[in-house]
């Protein structure tokens, strides 16, 4: 009984993180895409990934969204 209690609690716990995280990689994906398509500039694109704004900006953008490829 125990047993089974505690498994229900971690499959509610784990579910909506599962489902968050797929939100951001689609949330990413996209920021990403608007910027390879010049949508956006590099600033925007690292304020909306939450980058920081200095140095390189579009080489960070760039190796970020490398990374979702």
């Amino acid at each position: 009984m125990n047993r089974i209690f505690l498994m229900a609690l971690a499959f509610t716990l784990m579910s909506p993180i599962a489902v968050k995280s797929d939100e951001r990689i689609y949330e990413t994906k996209n920021i990403c895409g608007r910027y390879y398509s010049a949508e956006i500039n590099g600033a925007a694109a690292a304020r909306s990934l939450g980058l920081k704004d200095t140095g390189r900006v579009g080489s960070r953008v760039e190796q970020y969204c490398n990374f979702f490829r």
